[in-house]
């Protein structure tokens, strides 16, 4: 309850903030914008009556057009700078979706481009004469009420798109034929109250009454022009009218038309200019500007900008480029905090009560200033209004009815709407109406049994997933934390299913769940009465003894738990039924009966699950397969979490989650929690931000089973490496072969920041060192596959762009050089902190890197690895010594100068924002506390880990928990004595006596003689049975045994007549069905068969291809980092003795030595422009995932209040998190959607 009313504080924090802003940020831009026009207005007055004006000391009215001129490019930045945005987006669009460059032949129809043409333009020449020649003729109240009178068009189409079998469908249409005639009223008001506004010409000249008198006929035709523009929410091409449901089908159109929006957003900036630079000219006096046209425009053009650009160096705030920011800005909050009152579920209070009484505040607090009730501002700011007194009365009397007709046609506004359509995807908003913009374009709301009915078939949709582990040589440990995860599933399975049997609910995350493990390499040689035979390994062995310790911790209960025991054609199988009856099986891979390692387990369940265990699904949409390692630690919530993400959005394939790395305290874990941090801060919500990340790992992922269906996919991802670089890419990293695969066709892989696990991570140097060996060349040969196949990749997933091209091709060219510019940091570093010559710092790491490549090339990888850790060592040492030495220089004012250079300053900023990421996770912060293990570690990650991954390419073993059990055989005779817990007392009994004669049932229920069948091959004699009884165990029938009878297993031996005759005592042996067994057969023999390659010929050529593999990359990488270094060192070594006046470091005294090296860490980037492309290319990497960052921040904090409802105090059930998605039903089975705090629609939210 405490974390729930957290959230709910935090929901009620968050709705009050976004009230206050949108209410704030709303009066700020509409008061700013109408002292705009006040202001253009005033410019006027002056130019006509010739009075003094605060910005000249004279009356000249040239002077004064001038300034007119730049309130009006005020009003026109104030108007693009929304536009701007919104064609920025249009253009990122544009750069990342295949779809926008379409053939001609899908280009929209003729007739529908003009029409869209003419709505839009209409609505730029409206808003420029409203703003450039008719706001300045009114006074200010006047103009803000006249600003509620653009609903017309809108008002009509609602009326004409009304659907006859609506709910009281007649009130609805006399109620918008009301609005539509109230704001038509707007439109021609001017006309009837003229004669009280009469006194409105003594304030002016009659030139200046004479232009006063064109708003007659411009006023309501601006009016109605405006209104066209928001045609798009208030059309539906399902009308009865022809039509409004022909505008309809153009809207939908062109949603998906980015490249024409694009042309549209210049075009309208370009009218809108036109038509204020024709409407000012028109409007200033005779005499004031040039005669001619050309003239006047070319005025108004250069005398305006130039007024404007030099208000911004004025220190009053009231300026036009001051007032500009503040209308900007405030426009920008307001749009921003409307849009996030919306998506967390609080558009009637944070939104739309805000909208609707800005234009009701305003007008009061400038009706009270009209009568000397309040001060509107604090200063004296020349917000005119007009004395007389009658025309506030009638115009606050016309207002009443012209907001009240306003709040009826955007009534809409007030209904929560799905967050996919929340607001307009490419449309941003109208700064110039900021308010009445988010009014109109907000979208309308569907129809509640539109919206109930579609929840309603996602949810009663139950999702299967199949939880998949594969272990090889886990510890115990690991073990342990793996089955706790497992355990800890299956009670939250039973909790949710007692849940839904108590209150007759349905839970989008209640599943139909099993859990596969898949053992490699299970089996080892044993030997009894001088036979050699098949047993289970040790590490068998330890996991049987950690499910009964983590069984009894759970369920506090002593006896031992059976499982049903199966022998198959790939070796064995062992299932268990959990405590709350879900499925947990055991694979047992026997290496002489299947190929081994991860990826040939991964084709053996994917095949298994899809095409055997869901044989008979027809629709696989809603069946997930979890990939797990063998040591994962999670809890429920991480797997609902990215359940509902694949929900929520189809076009995923694949989506992984946060890893957190975990293991005893030590410089390598400490390490890797930093690496991984900032990895998984920074990398993976760019790559997804962008289209696709490039790598799901495999210790923590959800795939969708539809898209393993894909035969391209499973064709290449079961090929037997035959070539080298097959080796490095297919074996090395089997998870980003197969996302790379998943890339290649089509698929999307998304990333969770939501949903976090624990993995155990390489503890010592070696164990790290032989990891990344693989990870980094499974890296490289993926990226470089995907880039070199990426027009055929762009071309046919959707998700990736060029964009994204560059974006990956840039990583990996910083990748490629990161070695050499640390090498060069490092000579730099040692040059300046031991007073050494730049040359012989680069003579010294160079044959510390040599000794380090010859070693590599000529010792066993177990020498490499203790060199590489003494330079380890070393480089740690260095870092901390230059470290010191920056301190020292500090605090003298010769560091100074060194601070600011291009190197240290992206220091501090990559720096700062690895802090402000941390500080965006406070439940991660403490990843920070190991950056400096992270930067002491930098140059042995950066340079020796990179060159012995290289150097060792050609040894294609893991490297990691490579060590074997003993292979000493062990006899079976001491198997009778080692009786497994498993076993009643009885059937010990009998097995002492040497009973042989014991029969069995096989699935038919028929009885058959188990000495004689036991020493068949299982294989070859499968059982009949139904899968309902080789999936059931019955826990009831296993007596206890005393304690002197609790023994572990020593071994099992699935062949051996002994090791059977004693499983064939068990009530829980269950043969494979005929079915099962054929299939397990096919496979093996068409995929996993066990490789057996007894050629030298082809192994040499193997070997052979690998070490010119080697050879090539290691040559390629060492001159490219080679070039790199000696040009930058060179051009920096060039520059410095021109800038000593030397030509060889020889005859450098010591002091100018000392001079010389502590020029270089300030100088290095800024004289090497190859250098500072690098730096700013890197910064702009920077950038992006920091971006990209706060928008997933963003995201998630929208994602947590959204599931927060303020009548969720009420809920009853504790144990439910208040995001699941209920449905209740009622005694007939009819389904009801629940009350507001649990709409169906939020499902979505949770993702």
């Amino acid at each position: 309850m405490g974390k729930r009313n957290l959230k709910l504080c935090g929901k009620l924090i968050a709705c009050c903030v976004a009230f206050i802003v949108v209410l704030s940020a709303g009066l700020a831009s509409k008061a700013s914008i109408f002292f705009m026009t006040s202001s253009m207005g005033q410019e006027l007055k002056e130019t006509s009556t010739g009075g003094p004006h605060r910005y000249t000391s004279g009356d000249d009215p040239i002077r004064h057009a001038e300034h007119f001129a730049c309130w009006m490019w005020g009003i026109f930045f104030s108007f693009v700078v929304p536009e701007l945005f919104s064609f920025l987006q249009l253009l990122y669009i544009c750069l990342c979706r295949r779809d926008c460059w379409k053939s001609p032949r899908s280009v929209v129809r003729s007739v529908d481009l003009p029409i869209v043409f003419l709505f839009e333009t209409a609505q730029a020449v409206g808003m420029a004469i409203l703003f450039g020649s008719i706001l300045p003729c009114l006074s200010v109240v006047h103009g803000i009420v006249v600003t509620n009178c653009i609903y017309l068009v809108p008002a009509l189409f609602n009326l004409l798109s009304r659907k006859p079998d609506e709910p009281k469908p007649l009130a609805k249409m006399t109620l918008d034929g009301i609005a539509f005639l109230a704001q038509l009223s707007g439109c021609l008001h001017w006309i009837f109250i003229r004669s009280t506004t009469a006194s409105l010409g003594n304030h002016y000249s009659s030139s200046f009454t004479q232009r006063h008198q064109l708003v007659d006929w411009t006023l309501p035709v601006s009016l109605f022009l405006i209104s066209l523009g928001w045609w798009e929410n208030h059309v539906d091409k399902d009308a009865s009218v022809g039509f409004i449901k022909f505008l309809g089908r153009i809207k939908e159109e062109m949603k998906t038309r980015p490249l024409i929006q694009i042309f549209l957003i210049l075009w309208k900036t370009l009218i809108f200019l036109g038509t204020m630079l024709i409407c000012t000219s028109v409007i200033i006096p005779e005499g004031h500007i040039p005669e001619t046209n050309l003239s006047s425009f070319l005025f108004l053009i250069k005398q305006g900008l130039y007024q404007f650009w030099s208000s911004a160096m004025s220190v009053d705030w009231t300026s036009p480029f001051y007032i500009f920011i503040i209308q900007a800005t405030a426009s920008l909050l307001f749009f921003c905090f409307g849009t996030f009152a919306c998506k967390i579920g609080a558009q009637r209070y944070g939104f739309a009560f805000s909208v609707v009484i800005i234009t009701p505040v305003l007008i009061s607090t400038l009706t009270m200033a009209h009568f000397n009730i309040v001060d509107p501002l604090p200063i004296p700011i020349s917000f005119r209004t007009d004395n007389d007194d009658n025309q506030p009365i009638i115009l606050l009397a016309l207002s009443f009815i012209w907001i009240l007709s306003q709040i009826w046609i955007t009534r809409h506004i007030w209904e929560p709407v799905e967050l996919a359509f929340q607001m307009n995807d490419t449309k941003w908003y109208n700064s110039l109406l900021i308010d009445h913009s988010l009014n109109l374009s907000s979208p309308r709301y569907r129809d509640q049994e539109d919206a109930t009915s579609g929840c309603l078939t996602n949810c009663t949709i139950t999702s299967r997933i199949f939880a998949v582990a594969t272990m090889w040589h886990e510890s115990s440990d690991e073990m342990m934390t793996i089955l706790k995860s497992i355990f800890r599933l299956d009670k939250d399975q039973s909790e949710r299913r007692v849940n839904r049997d108590c209150s007759k609910v349905i839970d989008p995350h209640l599943y139909h769940y099993e859990t596969h493990i898949f053992f490699d390499d299970a089996f080892e040689s044993g030997t009894t009465d001088s036979a050699t035979s098949r047993v289970v390994n040790q590490f068998v062995n330890e996991f049987i003894a950690m499910v009964d310790k983590v069984n009894s911790q759970w369920t506090n209960s002593t006896s031992p738990q059976s499982p049903t025991v199966s022998v198959t054609p790939y070796g064995g199988r062992l299932v268990w039924v959990l405590p709350a009856n879900t499925k947990m099986a055991v694979h047992l891979k026997d290496r002489t009966k299947i190929r081994v390692k991860k990826r040939w387990s991964q084709v053996m369940y994917i095949d298994y699950l899809i095409r055997y265990e869901m044989a008979n699904c027809l629709d696989m949409t809603n069946v997930f397969i979890l990939s797990l390692d063998g040591d994962m630690d999670f809890q429920p919530k991480a797997v609902h979490t990215l359940v509902d993400l694949m929900n929520s959005q189809k076009d995923v394939s694949i989506v992984c989650n946060r890893s957190h790395p975990t293991g005893s305290i030590g410089a390598m874990v400490w390490y890797q929690m930093f690496e991984y941090a900032v990895g998984f801060w920074l990398l993976k919500p760019s790559e997804d931000l962008l289209g696709s990340i490039l790598c799901a790992s495999g210790c923590f992922s959800l795939i969708r089973a539809s898209v393993l269906l894909d035969e391209e996919i499973m064709a290449k991802f079961t090929t037997v490496s035959e070539e080298a670089h097959h080796m490095i890419q297919r074996d090395q990293g089997e998870d980003r072969w197969l996302c790379t695969l998943l890339i290649k066709r089509g698929y999307r892989l998304a990333y969770s920041a939501n949903s976090s696990a624990y993995t155990h991570c390489p503890e010592t140097f070696e164990e790290f060192y032989n990891q990344r060996r693989r990870w980094a060349l499974s890296l490289l040969a993926n990226t470089l596959d995907v880039l070199w196949n990426c027009r055929q990749i762009v071309k046919i997933n959707p998700n990736i762009s060029w964009l994204y091209i560059a974006f990956q091709a840039v990583l990996l060219t910083i990748g490629l050089l990161c070695p050499g510019s640390v090498f060069l940091a490092l000579v730099y570093t040692s040059a300046t902190t031991f007073y050494l010559s730049p040359w012989i710092s680069l003579t010294v790491h160079s044959v510390l890197i040599f000794i380090f490549v010859f070693t590599c090339f000529l010792v066993s990888t177990r020498v490499q690895l203790m060199i590489a850790k003494c330079l380890s060592v070393l480089y740690g040492l260095l870092l901390v010594a230059a470290l010191v030495h920056w301190l020292t220089a500090m605090s003298v004012n010769s560091g100074i100068q060194m601070l600011w250079s291009i190197h240290n300053v992206f220091f501090l900023c990559l720096a700062s924002c690895i802090f402000l990421a941390g500080c965006l996770h406070p439940s991660e912060i403490q990843c920070l506390l190991a950056g400096p293990v992270y930067l002491l570690l930098t140059p042995s990650m950066s340079i020796l880990l990179l060159l012995y991954s290289i150097i060792n390419m050609n040894i294609v073993s893991w490297g990691t928990r490579d060590s074997n059990p003993p292979a000493t055989a062990r006899p079976t005779t001491e198997i009778p004595t080692k009786v497994t817990k498993y076993f009643a007392n009885e059937m010990e009994q009998s097995i002492v006596n040497g009973t042989e004669n014991l029969q069995i049932s096989d699935g038919d229920g028929q009885k058959m003689n188990a000495t004689d069948q036991l020493s068949k091959d299982a294989c070859s004699q499968p059982c009949k049975t139904t899968d309902s009884e080789e999936a059931s165990v019955s826990r009831t029938s296993i007596p206890s045994l005393s304690d002197q009878h609790v023994h572990r297993i020593g071994s099992l031996d699935w062949n051996l007549e002994t090791e059977v005759k004693l499983s064939k005592q068990l009530r829980n042996v269950k043969c494979l069905s005929h079915e099962e067994d054929t299939y397990w057969n096919n496979l093996i023999a068409q995929k996993l068969s066990p490789i057996v390659d007894n050629s030298q010929e082809h192994k040499e050529r193997i070997s052979i291809d690998l070490i010119r593999l080697r050879n090539w990359s290691f040559t390629f990488f060492i001159l490219l980092n080679s070039l790199f270094v000696a040009l930058i060192f060179g051009m920096q070594a060039n520059d410095n003795l021109i800038s000593q006046g030397v030509n060889s470091t020889d005859s450098l005294t010591h002091h100018d030595l000392i001079e010389l090296t502590s020029l270089n860490d300030g100088r290095l980037s800024q004289t090497s422009p190859v250098h500072i492309i690098l730096v700013s290319l890197a910064g702009l990497m920077l950038f992006i995932q920091f971006a990209a960052l706060l928008i997933f921040r963003v995201k998630n904090l929208i994602r947590i209040l959204s599931s927060v409802h303020f009548t969720s105090l009420c809920e009853s059930s504790p144990r439910m998190d208040s995001s699941v998605v209920l449905t209740r039903f009622n005694q007939n089975g009819e389904n009801l959607a629940t009350t507001h705090h649990t709409e169906l629609r939020q499902l979505q939210f949770i993702s």
